[in-house]
């Protein structure tokens, strides 16, 4: 593969780690009138083939609830969340009507809500979008696995952390499936979504002081900015990921995710799995990798 020797590194280390294994049924489905076959039959089994890779720390004993439906049903969407109490998270609700509004025919909204109690995966999807191979679903999935691990509180995680390591190990996971080469296009892509957002602003031009405060304002959960709209998770996220990975391997990260089941400041457990002080590894560590990635790969 290539790539920054970082990047090697961080996927050999989940290759190394990650070692597919078979699975039972660990889905309960829910599909609504309007469901396309062909993404019905595509999200079983991408779904399934994900959690392969995750048999090392996944073991939760109940099936976990799948919702999807297409921009026609965000009412049928609450009603079949109701037998759960999932229609309790209202907030959760309106950034779907939202995003139904704002996406139109490019509606592919796909989340694991960050709820303290028992979660869940709910789509919706425009009825025009081709059924087609990416990361969306394999991403959707980690998600799935970060809530089990931190025992439902991906609430309480930095959003750089809960996107950026989803990004990370749903691109690996594709790029398994559907060839190495794609880890780098799709992680090409993920660095370049905040050009798809809101904000306005250009991070390639950010001096060091400016990309320590953007990664500050990134430690919120969807807080200052980081969400879906300004897109800046995603990208920044997946290069502190992937500089994790490469010096930490894949042990470490899960010992980070399953540290935001404690009650205890998340910056304590980073200090405590990785040695370093968070401040100081973003000016030592993570942001002359930024820099180098973000001038490597290019636009």
């Amino acid at each position: 593969m290539s790539g920054s020797p970082e990047q090697v590194i961080a996927y050999e280390s989940m290759k190394k780690a990650m070692v597919p294994q078979p699975v039972q049924q660990l889905f309960r489905f829910h599909y609504s009138p309007n469901a396309v076959k062909s993404f019905k039959d595509f999200l079983e089994s991408e779904l399934a083939y994900a959690m392969t890779y995750w048999t090392s720390v996944y073991n939760n004993p109940k099936l976990f609830n799948v919702f999807y439906g297409t921009e026609k049903d965000m009412e049928w969407l609450i009603e079949a969340w109701k037998p759960y109490g999932f229609d309790r998270n209202v907030g959760f609700a309106n950034d779907f009507r939202g995003r139904i509004q704002r996406e139109g025919s490019r509606l592919n909204a796909g989340a694991v809500p960050s709820q303290s109690e028992e979660s869940h995966l709910s789509i919706l999807r425009h009825t025009s979008l081709p059924t087609e191979f990416g990361t969306f679903l394999p991403h959707e999935n980690v998600h799935i696995v970060q809530q089990f691990i931190s025992k439902n509180r991906t609430g309480q995680m930095p959003c750089w952390l809960r996107e950026g390591s989803a990004n990370l190990f749903g691109n690996f996971i594709f790029a398994e499936k559907y060839g190495v080469n794609l880890y780098s296009l799709a992680k090409r892509g993920d660095m370049n979504n905040y050009l798809g957002g809101s904000s306005g602003v250009e991070i390639r031009k950010f001096s060091e002081a400016e990309w320590f405060a953007h990664l500050k304002s990134l430690e919120g959960n969807f807080q200052g900015g980081c969400d879906y709209i300004y897109r800046f998770a995603y990208g920044s996220g997946l290069l502190l990921s992937e500089k994790l990975m490469a010096e930490g391997g894949f042990n470490k990260m899960m010992d980070f995710w399953q540290a935001f089941s404690q009650e205890k400041d998340w910056r304590i457990s980073f200090k405590e799995i990785y040695g370093i002080e968070l401040d100081t590894w973003y000016r030592s560590n993570a942001i002359p990798y930024l820099m180098r990635e973000y001038a490597r790969v290019g636009s």
